[in-house]
């Protein structure tokens, strides 16, 4: 194909002035139909239309009129919008054969022609082809640019180039030559930047380009940075109705959905859709990148269900747009098994990834879909008895990742204990993938302590589940613990660190202590990665190794040192410890722990007794344990509990073996991950009962206590301080706090963290929502009544502020009462944490939410912490639930245990079983068993209407 741009064009025949000017006229149709920019498909064929009727004037006055190859590019590009890619390719090449040698008119389209072929190509799967096409054409066309006069660069030509600049960036990308594209987007946007200006639409478009491949690359600060970018001055300066304004939307959206703020992504991305459905309409390829990018951040949040549908409707739109061969529409398939996998969907999820895994077989493969949907695969081939064939992808798919340039060490490390677990099965030698399993806990423990990523990422999470599954089958209890750790950790560390970064733009040397830790994260990373490549390739490893070591140390001295500049930052970066020895310790000789993690597509339970291990893997898959557990929480919010549910579902996670274990123990220890910490475990029903009697609850069965984290299984009895102070009826914040508060008047509050933080800090708007507590203050004075005159300190109303929990009265109490909204519900991210809602500020008091962190910076000697309240009513939604960081920050302070309730509940029956806990409390001791009592007297004693209604008694949960 002759690209040389050295010769002028040959005159055209004397033509017809009437057929001029019927050219120039459907010319400047064509063109104003092409610069509104309509997406969809009816627009598509108009253009094509328009131009074809150009192409056939132009005919009528010369054969080889330049009009003619010029509107074949244009109509090749809509044929490509429509996805009929073969008939695009065969008009862009004719066009680009047919334009006249050195015409300075067709540089800009040529330039378009070019960077259409090589999309085509890359589609087609022939990517070298791709790369050669428009690695000479961009060197053609830069030439001839910095040839032109400086009065004749226009918009039309700088685009031009700007677009050969992206598509050779998306070729490169899609070869995972990461490095090139990287370098071929920043051109684009330089182009765009340079001649276009910094808030002209299409460089907003090239920003957050630029921030996508960032993401690809791993650089993800830089990479929001970018995005954010894009966002504001799309914000600031573009149409909403303009594409870039949404897809800058979109693009911070998946950014912030890797980086483990998904509930902020949902946000974004859903506007996004609204203006794609309004502006674009629904049938046209960007609407399809967007249902797959919500799907994509619905995967994150484990709501497979909801991600599932979308990936099946954008998986279409992308065959009918980009052809069978389309990288997205692939992901979409890829993505669309990864949801049914997760289900507990077997058959289905390996019929899904097996055609997945063909698809790249036939063509170029793309490690981004690869590294995401291979282990599904082994897993899925191992448990279909395919064990061969299962050792045989995961050799071949660790293989590729070490080929890549840019693996990250996540991607090689699990690509490594998937292949030694298949090896290992096929060995029949299970116990010998133990190991490669503990490497990945250290991996995940260092990542986990980072703080940044904050819920656990899909692929962490399915790593998780098979670390769990090799401690089964190794029979591994620390390998277990370990994992569960991991698994169920609080968040509150990701929090700590983010604002140990706001802190750190105020104190130097904390920022460079900050500094040091990301940098050591970093060596450890490369460290990590360098000896996973050794071992692959048979060479020695000891240095390799001792690199690691020395990493890792490094490491911990730049931890400790942070430490040394705010201990609580420093403490909550840290890695949890856990193993059977420790939790054993903690318990005394008639208690247990039963542990409960949800993971990936299974879930695991650990018990703990003073002579009795058991580990297993659950009989139902994640999503129908957390389907039952949910049908038992929502029927007793509702008001019509589900005695059944709470039956079968006591039957899962205690089977008889448990059961049997747990037979001389009296106080039962929880560990609840993910969205089971918001089940009512009490509720449980082990004995239905014979006619006329009622059931055996667990709570009957059992003294109950939640614990944030294995390493805070043992009890933790034992008076300090004295007296009681409360806060209780905070002033709400004011309605006129914020403009969004009259425009979301009327939405039910939900108190979620997520819900009430903005990246800057709170967001009172929303905080002005939250419901008056008529009756909070006379819970106060009720609870206090049991500690006589002396011994009570009450901050009411206005009183109830952050600049009270400075009064030394704070620090000495027993027990600390907030009848306050506390935000300990539903998923954490970002800068959100679990907080404690108290009476909006006067100028320099604080904000008015009590964060976790700051929680954690008091000095407490209380045994308790009662949130008479707050509640956890976002329920399943996934994530973390924010309970677990709320406790995990009282301890620090110093404080004891926490009563709260899994919903709201009347003033009188919070205030009667506060009450009589601390009253059996304070004469026998033993927390767990004061709240059994507690909740015993309620139902059989007090004469409170409803008392004996599980609605009524089952929320309680004490927390330790």
């Amino acid at each position: 194909m002759a690209l040389a741009l050295a010769t002028s064009p040959a005159p055209l025949l004397a033509a017809d002035p009437a057929d001029v000017a019927e050219l120039e006229r459907l010319l400047e149709e064509a063109s104003a139909l092409f610069a509104q920019q309509e997406t969809d498909a009816k627009g598509a064929e108009r253009m094509m239309a328009a131009w074809e009727a150009v192409a056939a004037a132009a005919r009528r006055i010369a054969p080889d009129h330049p009009e003619i190859a010029r509107s074949d590019i244009r109509v090749a590009s809509q044929l490509f919008v429509l996805g009929r890619n073969a008939e695009a390719r065969a008009r862009v090449v004719r066009g680009l054969d047919m334009l006249p040698a050195g015409d300075p008119d067709s540089l800009a389209v040529r330039a378009e022609g070019v960077a259409l072929l090589g999309t085509l190509l890359a589609f087609a799967g022939e990517a070298d082809a791709a790369v050669a096409a428009l690695e000479q054409g961009y060197a053609d066309y830069v030439a001839a640019f910095a040839a032109l006069p400086a009065e004749e660069i226009d918009h039309d030509v700088v685009m031009a180039r700007s677009n050969l600049e992206f598509s050779l960036s998306q070729v490169f990308q899609q070869l995972s030559r990461i490095d090139e594209a990287l370098r071929f987007q920043k051109a684009s946007l330089d182009t765009r930047e340079g001649f276009l200006g910094p808030n002209d639409p299409d460089t907003i478009a090239s920003y957050y380009g630029y921030a996508g491949i960032l993401r690809r690359a791993g650089q993800m600060d830089e990479a929001e940075r970018y995005a954010r970018i894009a966002v504001e001055r799309a914000v600031a300066h573009v149409d909403p109705s303009h594409t870039s304004y949404a897809r800058a939307l979109e693009m911070l959206a998946i950014i912030l959905s890797r980086t483990g703020r998904p509930v902020e992504a949902t946000g974004y991305m859903a506007r996004s859709l609204e203006l794609k459905r309004e502006h674009e309409g629904p049938d046209n390829l960007f609407f399809g990148y967007g249902l797959h990018l919500l799907g994509t951040i619905y995967l994150q949040r484990e709501r497979y269900a909801d991600a599932l549908p979308l990936f099946a409707e954008a998986a279409p739109i992308f065959a009918k747009y980009q052809g069978e061969g389309s990288p997205f529409g692939l992901g979409a398939q890829g993505y669309a098994a990864q949801a049914t996998f997760a289900l507990g969907q077997m058959p289905e999820a390996l019929a899904r990834l097996r055609a997945v895994d063909a698809r790249m077989e036939a063509n170029t493969v793309d490690v981004e879909i690869a590294k995401r949907i291979g282990p599904d695969l082994v897993r899925a081939l191992i448990r279909a008895g395919e064990t061969a064939e299962a050792a045989r992808i995961a050799a071949r798919d660790y293989a590729r990742l070490l080929e890549t340039e840019n693996s990250q060490a996540f991607a090689l490390r699990h690509a490594r204990l998937v292949d030694v677990w298949a090896q290992s099965i096929v060995a029949g030698q299970p116990q010998s993938a133990l190991a490669e399993a503990r490497a990945m806990i250290a991996f995940l423990g260092r990542d986990r302590a980072r703080g940044r990523t904050g819920m656990i990422m899909s692929e962490h999470r399915a790593a998780l589940d098979l670390v769990m599954e090799i401690a089964v089958a190794a029979g591994s209890p620390d390998a277990m613990a370990q994992a569960i750790a991991l698994a169920t950790g609080s968040g509150l560390a990701q929090a700590s660190a983010f604002r140990a970064e706001r802190l750190a733009t105020g104190d130097p040397e904390l920022a460079s202590a900050l500094r040091a830790l990301q940098q050591a994260d970093a060596e450890l990373d490369a460290a990590d990665r360098a000896l996973l490549r050794a071992l692959a390739a048979g060479t020695p490893v000891e240095a390799a190794r001792a690199r690691l070591a020395a990493a890792d140390a490094a490491r911990t001295a730049a931890l400790a040192d942070l430490s040394a500049r705010d201990a609580a930052t420093g403490k909550l970066l840290g890695p949890d410890v856990a193993d059977v020895a420790s939790i054993r310790a903690g318990l005394a000789e008639d208690e247990a722990l039963l542990a409960i993690a949800p993971a990936y597509d299974g879930a695991y339970s650990l018990v703990v007794t003073a002579d009795q291990v058991l580990l297993r893997r659950l009989e139902l898959p994640r999503a129908d344990l957390l389907a039952l557990a949910a049908r038992v929480r929502d029927g007793a919010v509702g008001l019509d509990f589900d005695r059944y549910a709470a039956a079968r579902l006591a039957a899962v996670l205690l089977p008889p073996e448990t059961r049997s274990a747990l037979g001389r123990v009296k106080t039962l220890r929880v560990l609840a991950g993910g969205p089971l910490a918001s089940l009512p475990f009490g509720l449980l029903v082990l004995d239905e009962g014979a006619r006329g009697q009622g059931p055996t609850w667990l709570a009957d069965r059992f003294a109950l206590a939640n614990v944030a984290a294995l390493g805070d299984a043992g009890h933790a009895d034992g008076q300090r301080g004295g007296g009681l102070v409360a806060f209780a009826a905070p002033v709400p914040f004011a309605a006129e706090a914020g403009a969004q508060a009259g425009a979301e008047a009327g939405r039910p509050a939900v108190l979620s963290p997520a819900a009430y933080f903005e990246r800057g800090g709170v967001n009172a708007a929303r905080l002005a929502q939250l419901p008056v507590l008529p009756g909070s203050e006379r819970e106060a004075r009720a609870i206090a009544r049991e500690f006589g005159n002396g011994k009570v300190r009450l901050f009411l109303g206005g009183q109830a502020n952050e600049a009270n929990l400075a009064d030394p009265s704070v620090r000495e109490a027993e027990v600390l009462l907030f009848a306050t909204h506390g935000l300990v519900a539903g998923e954490l991210e970002g800068i959100a944490e679990p907080a404690l809602i108290l009476s909006q500020p006067g100028t320099g008091q604080g904000d008015g939410v009590l964060t976790a962190s700051e929680i954690a910076r008091l000095d407490l000697s209380a045994d308790w912490v009662i949130l008479t309240a707050c509640d956890s009513a976002a329920g399943f939604e996934g994530g973390v639930p924010a309970f677990s960081g709320l406790v995990s920050a009282f301890r620090f302070a110093g404080g004891g245990s926490v009563l709260a309730t899994h919903w709201q509940v009347r003033d009188d029956v919070a205030a009667y079983v506060a009450t009589e806990m601390l009253r059996y409390y304070r004469a026998h001791g033993n927390k767990a068993r004061a709240l059994q009592h507690a909740i015993r007297s309620l139902r059989r004693e007090s004469g409170l209407p409803g008392a004996d209604n599980p609605e009524i008694w089952g929320p309680f949960v004490l927390i330790e």
